[in-house]
C-alpha cells in the first residue's frame, strides 16, 4: 500500500505538470495479470481537460513516470489511455525481506489507529440450537474482526441476545409441556400454538427437572427466562467450539429493566417524530426513507420488536463507537431501512449504522439438499455440520462466496482429502512447505538468505512473489468492503501460485545460493498462508 500511494503521488505530480491539478490518482490491480502489477486510469480522468485523447496523455506520462523510483521497472500506455505498472524484481526481493524478518506484522497497518468499531453478528434466537446461517454469520463476523484489528481498529465483537418478548414465553410454554410428557411417559406431546417442536426441547425440560426448579418457576414466562438462560449456555459452548468468542454479550431484557425502552419512545416524542392513530404510537419512518410509518406501541400499551432495536443502537453509539456494523439474516431488509430511519431521526450519523443481509446457506450432499435436522426441528445445526466436516473446512466454504450470495455448501466436497477441496488445497500448500523445510540439509541453507535473494528471478519465482505482495491489498479490501471471501480467495490464488512453481522448479538443488533463496521464498510464502488463514479463523497445519 506505501507503493501504490508512491504511484498515486508521482501521477497527480505529472498531472500537475501538464497544467491539472488533481486530488486522487487511483491506482489500482489490473484486470490480468499480463496488464502489469498495477494499474491506473488517470490520463483518462483529465484528458478532457487537457483537450488530448487519452492515449496521447498516457503515452506521455509513461514516458516522463521515475521508473528508478520505488521499484518501478516499466510503465506502458495502453488503450484507451490506462497506465500499466510492472514492478522491478528487485522490489519483490526486498517484500521478501520484509516478510522474513518480521512475518507477523506483515499486513499490519495503523489505518484503523484510534477508531472504534463494533460488529454485532450471530445474535440468533436464544430458543434453540445455533443453525448453518448463524454458523455462516458466525465465520463471516469474527473474520471481520479479526482482520479489522490486523489493520489497527479497536474492533469489539458483539452478541445481542433476544432474552426478552413473546418467544420467551412460548419457550417457556414448550418446555412446561415437554416436562409433563417426560412425567406422564406419553409419546405425543400438546405443544402451544406457535410453540417450538424440536426435540432439544426435551433436554431443556429435563435440564429443568433435574435442577429442581418446578416449585420455584410456575408460569410461561420464568419457566421461559430460566430456558433462555441455559440455552445462551449452549450456544456459547457451540460458538466456542467453532473459535468464535464475543467481548459483549448483551442481553435485550436490561433495555426493559432500566428504562431505555421508554426513554427511546420519550425521545421521538420530544424530536416530534412519533404520534398516535387508533390508539398506538407511530414513528413517522416514512419521513426518514422508509416506505411506511412504523408502530412503536400498541394499542394494548407494548412496545414492538423495533424499540429495543432503537434503544439498542443507542446504547452502542453511547458507547462511543464510530461505526455498528451488524450482520442480520436473509429475512431482515426490512428491519434494516426502519432503524436507519429511526437512528436519523434520533439525531445520529447516517454513517453510523450498516446492516448487512448474510444470505441463505443451502446444505448439499451428492448435489441433493440436506434434509433439515429431525432433533432440532429446523435447519441442521452448527455442532451437526461441525461434526461431518470439521471446523476448518465450515469456516472456510462459509467464507468463499460474497456475503450477499446465496451459499451451496458441499459437504462432500468440503469432506474430501484433495486438490478439489479448496481449504485442503490452501492448507496442503503450508504442509508441503513446512515438509520440504524439514528436509536434510534445509536447515543449513538458512542462515544468510537475504543475499541471494536476486537469484529469484523465474517467471514462477516472480508470480508467487507477486501473490505475497497483495496480502495487504487485500486486507486493505476488506476493511472498505466489508468482505471477507476476499480473503479466501486470495488464499487459493497464493497456493495455485506456489504449488506451481514446485511442479516447474526444485527448491533443494546442489546450487547452494539458488537453494538458500528458494526456501527464502518458501518460508515467506508459508508465513503469508498462515497468517492469512488465522485472520478468518481456520488452522494451517504442518503435516497433512
Amino acid at each position: 500500500m506505501r507503493l501504490t500511494a508512491e504511484i498515486a503521488g508521482h501521477l497527480r505530480d505529472l498531472a500537475s505538470s501538464l497544467g491539472v491539478e488533481v486530488s486522487e490518482a487511483r491506482v489500482e490491480l489490473p484486470r490480468q495479470g499480463a496488464f502489469g502489477d498495477f494499474a491506473s486510469n488517470l490520463p483518462m480522468v483529465i484528458a478532457a481537460r487537457l483537450g488530448r485523447k487519452p492515449i496521447e496523455v498516457a503515452e506521455e506520462i509513461a514516458r516522463r513516470y521515475p521508473t528508478s523510483s520505488e521499484g518501478v521497472g516499466a510503465v506502458e500506455a495502453a488503450p484507451p489511455g490506462f497506465l500499466n505498472f510492472h514492478l522491478a524484481p528487485g522490489w519483490f526481493h526486498n517484500l521478501l525481506r520484509e516478510i522474513l524478518v518480521s512475518p507477523g506484522e506483515y499486513g499490519a497497518s495503523r489505518e484503523g489507529a484510534g477508531r472504534r468499531w463494533n460488529f454485532e453478528f450471530v445474535s440468533a434466537n436464544p430458543t434453540g440450537p445455533l443453525n448453518v446461517v448463524s454458523a455462516r454469520a458466525a465465520s463471516v463476523g469474527d473474520a471481520l474482526i479479526r482482520i479489522f484489528r490486523r489493520r489497527g481498529f479497536d474492533a469489539v465483537s458483539e452478541y445481542y441476545f433476544n432474552d426478552a418478548g413473546r418467544q420467551v414465553r412460548l419457550l417457556g410454554a414448550s418446555v412446561l409441556a415437554r416436562s409433563d410428557q417426560i412425567r406422564s411417559g406419553i409419546a405425543e406431546v400438546v405443544i402451544p400454538e406457535d410453540g417450538y417442536h424440536g426435540e432439544y426441547v426435551l433436554d431443556i425440560a429435563r435440564a429443568w427437572q433435574e435442577a429442581q426448579h418446578e416449585a420455584a418457576y410456575e408460569n410461561d414466562e420464568s419457566v421461559g427466562g430460566w430456558a433462555t438462560n441455559w440455552m445462551l449456555e449452549r450456544q456459547r459452548t457451540q460458538l466456542n467450539r467453532f473459535r468464535v468468542g464475543f467481548d459483549v454479550w448483551f442481553r435485550e431484557a436490561s433495555l426493559h429493566t432500566d428504562g431505555r425502552v421508554e426513554d427511546v419512545v420519550r425521545k421521538m416524542k420530544e424530536v416530534d417524530q412519533a404520534y398516535e392513530r387508533e390508539g398506538a404510537l407511530w414513528f413517522r419512518a416514512s419521513a426518514f426513507g422508509d416506505t411506511d410509518d412504523r408502530v412503536m406501541v400498541t394499542s394494548e400499551g407494548r412496545a414492538t420488536y423495533r424499540v429495543p432495536d432503537m434503544a439498542y443502537h443507542l446504547d452502542k453509539f453511547g458507547r462511543g463507537f464510530e461505526k455498528a456494523v451488524v450482520l442480520l439474516g436473509p429475512d431482515h431488509h426490512g428491519a434494516i431501512i426502519t432503524l436507519q430511519a429511526a437512528l436519523k431521526a434520533l439525531g445520529l450519523p447516517d454513517s453510523f449504522y450498516e446492516g448487512i443481509i448474510v444470505q441463505q446457506v443451502n446444505l448439499l450432499r451428492d448435489g441433493e439438499p440436506v434434509k433439515m435436522s429431525k432433533r432440532a426441528g429446523q435447519l441442521v445445526t452448527l455442532d451437526e455440520l461441525v461434526d461431518e466436516v470439521g471446523v476448518d473446512a465450515a469456516r472456510f466454504f462459509f467464507l468463499r462466496r460474497k456475503i450477499s450470495t446465496p451459499l451451496d455448501f458441499d459437504i462432500e466436497l468440503a469432506k474430501r482429502h484433495s486438490d478439489e477441496n479448496p481449504v485442503y488445497y490452501v492448507q496442503y500448500a503450508h504442509a508441503r512447505i513446512c515438509s520440504i523445510l524439514r528436509q536434510p540439509g534445509a536447515d543449513a541453507l538458512n542462515g544468510t538468505p537475504a543475499k541471494y535473494l536476486n537469484l529469484l528471478q523465474e517467471k514462477e519465482e516472480l508470480d508467487v512473489l507477486r501473490s505475497l505482495m497483495l496480502f495487504d491489498w487485500t486486507l486493505e479490501a476488506v476493511v472498505r468492503s466489508l468482505e471477507p471471501s476476499l480473503m479466501t480467495t486470495y488464499l487459493i490464488d497464493v497456493a495455485k501460485a506456489f504449488h506451481y512453481f514446485y511442479t516447474k522448479h526444485r527448491v533443494l538443488t546442489d546450487d547452494r545460493e539458488r537453494s538458500s533463496a528458494r526456501l527464502a521464498l518458501c518460508r515467506g510464502t508459508a508465513a503469508v498462508l498462515k497468517e492469512g488463514l488465522e485472520l478468518i479463523g481456520v488452522e494451517a497445519p504442518e503435516r497433512m
